[in-house]
């Protein structure tokens, strides 16, 4: 499973929620409301391109429940 993002140019709805250990209705849920990753949909079948699945990763990154990280060297934002 960890080698999965490695290996795929695009996860499925399924294995994008195994990946991340949440349910699928978590990530249908993201997509209604506008917020997670960016997506594609194919007909009636999304996929999420990997580059947007390490984006939104980074983009919810913290030092601390106040600190919100801007760059993977340590940098915060401070509150």
């Amino acid at each position: 499973m960890e080698d999965m993002l490695k290996t795929h140019i695009r996860l499925t709805e399924s294995e994008l929620a195994e990946y991340w250990g949440v349910k699928k209705s978590t990530l249908q849920k993201w997509r209604t409301h506008g917020v997670g990753p960016v997506y594609i949909k194919l007909g009636s079948k999304v996929v999420y391109p990997r580059e947007s699945i390490i984006a939104y990763e980074k983009s919810r990154m913290f030092l601390s429940a106040d600190k919100k990280v801007t760059s993977l060297d340590g940098g915060s934002d401070e509150k």
